[in-house]
């Protein structure tokens, strides 16, 4: 096998060649005098010190860019194309032989890829020394993917985990807040497998080690420190966001037929939600599809489709009455009322049946920082070192509200029912005008948080609210608890309402410029 990537190849074409080619190809005249004028029209300007230095016109080559360039240079890779088979039609260079399902295998001399050429030939140090090149060995890489290793091997994977590592090197010396975290898991690191799990399937030991990186990362940092894990990581990749913190790469795309036997196992998971109309028949398996009911006819009748004779018989094969000739079957994904395929539905429909529900929406889609997000997620999920966890994970700690001082400290005391705390809940209320019960826990209360009745206008103030009151509150009471200072209602108010306004301001369009005009707007309905 000889890789080749042919250099500058748009700059090189050659226009007499270009249009000898299209000639041969049977093109017209006056199209071809068409893309002679596209293409020889075209002026050029070099930038000396910032400025022009005047145009000039170019005798071959194509654009880069052009919508119209990639297609004729198909058109002139058709001719090294044609060349190449002809080369091994002589006996020249050896083709490869694919094998089929029916026995009788294609001969693959080349394959082309843009610019980047692949042909199939014997490594001999004879070819080699002619056209210039070296004799290798597999597995190698093209394209970024390994060419000839063994895909289901773990070693495959050690590159993207050494590029993950390298990430978190850069990283190691900044300090990095838990919401910067998860925007770098998100943006960066859960991207990095996307293109190998494109071709590849990733297996469990390798997914489990990539999760340990990006799980070690959002609890310790760059450094990968092992700290407390407060929440389950399980939970964290089905609810850590509007998309979690999971790999986003889910495998969708267009629907595909006759897939035969080298699918995932993922297929079966999109298979069962997918319904097929009966056109002609002539692609549909009347046992294995889903075309007549909620599940195939192999499922409903197990005793017929064992004495079936042809188990894999398309439907114009055996049934008769509702065949339409010269219509198409047709594929309708079940999750959409289009009927057409999403991964945001499929996501959808893997989740929907989980027990647990939720605020999703609630922490992560709404106008504040990512670590106050972060903050409304763990104490969500009861996961905050208050003073009862602490206990519960060994600390030997007498347990007492830093700031009403009387009862036990839970997050749903200290966030909700305190004393002290719900006087910031009263001035929140005044302050939109609303009257509220406040639920048990802090995962209620943001369920029903969605604002509705305040008006389209302070909706995402509102949403934003909870929020920031939990986030002012928390770090009130860590001053308190470890810098000795003093509770201030007054202050805690204060502090409450600049930090609503400052995380909210930002997205009001033509809003209040000042704090004063901020409180006169909310009460404005």
């Amino acid at each position: 096998m000889c890789k080749l990537d042919i250099e500058k190849a748009y700059d090189h074409v050659e226009w007499s060649f270009l249009f000898s080619v299209m000639r041969k190809m049977g093109f017209g005249e006056k199209w071809i005098r068409w893309m002679k004028w596209c293409i020889s029209t075209v002026s050029f300007s070099v930038l000396v010190n910032g400025s022009s230095s005047g145009f000039f016109q170019s005798s071959r080559g194509l654009r880069q860019g052009d919508p119209l360039s990639p297609y004729l240079f198909v058109l002139v890779m058709e001719a090294f194309s044609s060349l190449l088979r002809k080369t091994v039609a002589g006996g020249f260079v050896s083709a490869c032989k694919a094998r089929s399902r029916g026995g009788e295998g294609v001969n693959v001399s080349h394959l082309l890829f843009a610019d980047d050429t692949l042909v199939f030939c014997g490594a001999s140090k004879e070819l080699a020394a002619a056209i210039g090149c070296k004799v290798g060995s597999l597995p190698t890489s093209y394209l970024g993917l390994p060419l000839g290793a063994q895909y289901r091997s773990r070693a495959v994977w050690d590159g993207v985990e050494e590029r993950m590592r390298k990430k978190l090197a850069r990283w190691k010396s900044q300090y990095i807040s838990k919401g910067g975290r998860i925007t770098l898991i998100r943006s960066t690191l859960a991207n990095m497998p996307i293109y190998f799990m494109s071709m590849l399937s990733m297996p469990r030991k390798v997914r489990l080690r990539l999760e340990r990186i990006q799980r070690e990362f959002l609890w310790g940092g760059g450094a990968l420190e092992r700290k407390i894990h407060l929440v389950k990581w399980e939970l964290g990749k089905i609810w850590g966001g509007a998309r979690g913190l999971e790999f986003k790469g889910s495998k969708g795309g267009g629907m595909v037929w006759d897939c035969g036997k080298p699918l995932r196992k993922e297929w079966e998971v999109v298979k069962s939600r997918l319904v097929f109309v009966v056109g002609n028949g002539k692609r549909i398996k009347f046992w294995k599809d889903i075309w007549c009911g909620d599940e195939p006819l192999c499922v409903s009748f197990p005793s017929l489709f064992a004495l079936a004779v042809s188990k894999d018989a398309w439907v114009k094969d055996v049934w008769r009455k509702q065949i339409q000739q010269g219509v198409d079957d047709r594929v309708i994904w079940r999750e959409t009322n289009c009927g057409k395929f999403s991964v945001k539905s499929l996501y959808k429909s893997l989740v929907s049946g989980h027990p647990i529900s939720f605020p999703s929406s609630a922490i992560w889609k709404v106008s504040v920082q990512p670590r106050v997000s972060f903050f409304g997620w763990e104490a969500t999920w009861g996961k905050a070192l208050t003073l009862d966890q602490l206990q519960r994970r060994g600390w030997a700690l007498a347990n007492r509200c830093y700031l009403c001082q009387r009862h036990e400290e839970s997050i749903d005391h200290i966030l909700l029912h305190c004393d002290k705390v719900r006087t910031l809940w009263v001035l929140l209320y005044s302050m939109f005008g609303v009257q509220w019960v406040l639920p048990a826990t802090v995962k209620e209360t943001l369920s029903g948080w969605n604002g509705s009745f305040v008006g389209k206008k302070r909706k995402g103030v509102w949403k934003a609210s909870s929020l920031c009151l939990f986030w002012t509150v928390w770090k009130t009471r860590n001053k308190v608890a470890f810098e000795e200072e003093e509770l201030s209602i007054q202050r805690l108010k204060a502090s409450f309402v600049y930090f609503l306004w400052s995380e909210t301001k930002r997205s009001i369009k033509d809003g209040p410029s000042t704090l004063v005009d901020f409180v006169g707007w909310v009460a404005s309905r």
